[in-house]
């Protein structure tokens, strides 16, 4: 329970086998489509950057998203742990992830910057957390610049550091760093079609600093909507989490109380 809610806590969740699902778009796929591209854009800070994302969808990115996540543990050993989770996710900062098999009522739920953690269908934690994937790859697209500005913060992200570098032959923005600093907290962001692509972040230990090296990967396009279907968390180098996603489905309608923790063992898992 505790490494599963660890993995969690890195960031929200994502997969390389992008399976088509029945889809209900809340308007036609064209309305949410980017304006324009923005290759010829020049940001010279952070917050030009958030608010260049934030503008992309001109307030129509999507409302929900539900998907099946397939995810991969890899050991000091080399060995491969698999599980699964499904997750409902609501625009902005509503997340709900149930462990599978469903009959083991555990999971979380996060509601802005609050997370509940179940196990067995009982509570056993409630704290305050950001999570960078779900504010980096979602809920920036949706939510006022400001707010994502504070979660950037707590993050420890300085957004007044910026560089340009690239990243697999794309030109990326840097916020967080400096060229050359690869441990500083830091967000890498594609210049042409601002989608995030890697997050850096560093931890504490007792023993030594832990560098997690969030890789955003696999876009895919549903409905006009940019979506990230695969991550990998390499950690001071080697490779020790992956997620993908299966059967996304886009803007339908979640049951009531879907991200109240009262409801926690009453949300059923789309079949």
């Amino acid at each position: 329970m505790r490494t599963r809610i660890l993995f969690v806590t890195l960031g929200v969740t994502a997969c390389s086998y992008f399976q088509s699902a029945p889809v209900i778009p809340a308007e036609p796929a064209t309305s949410s489509r980017p304006a324009a591209r923005t290759s010829n854009l020049r940001l010279a800070s952070g917050s030009g950057v958030v608010k260049a994302m934030h503008d992309l969808y001109a307030g129509k990115f999507l409302r929900t998203m539900s998907f099946l996540q397939n995810n991969t543990a890899y050991t000091s050993t080399g060995q491969e742990q698999h599980s699964q989770w499904y997750e409902h996710l609501e625009v902005p900062g509503k997340l709900r992830i149930a462990f599978l098999p469903a009959t083991q009522r555990s999971g979380l739920v996060q509601v802005g910057d609050k997370v509940a953690s179940f196990d067995n269908g009982i509570r056993v934690d409630f704290r305050p957390s950001i999570n960078p994937l779900l504010l980096l790859t979602a809920d920036v697209y949706a939510a006022p610049v400001p707010i994502i500005m504070r979660g950037l913060d707590s993050l420890n992200v300085d957004t007044d550091v910026i560089h340009s570098d690239e990243w697999e032959g794309r030109p990326v923005y840097v916020v967080g760093a400096k060229a050359g600093d690869s441990t500083s907290n830091q967000m890498w962001i594609d210049a042409d079609r601002l989608l995030l692509l890697r997050f850096i972040q560093r931890g504490k230990s007792a023993e030594r600093p832990v560098i997690s090296d969030i890789r955003v990967s696999a876009y895919k396009e549903l409905q006009g909507y940019q979506i990230p279907t695969e991550f990998l968390v390499i950690r001071n180098g080697r490779p020790v989490w992956r997620e993908q996603y299966a059967n996304v489905r886009i803007n339908e309608e979640f049951p009531p109380g879907t991200f109240d923790q009262a409801l926690w063992k009453d949300i059923p898992i789309p079949q």
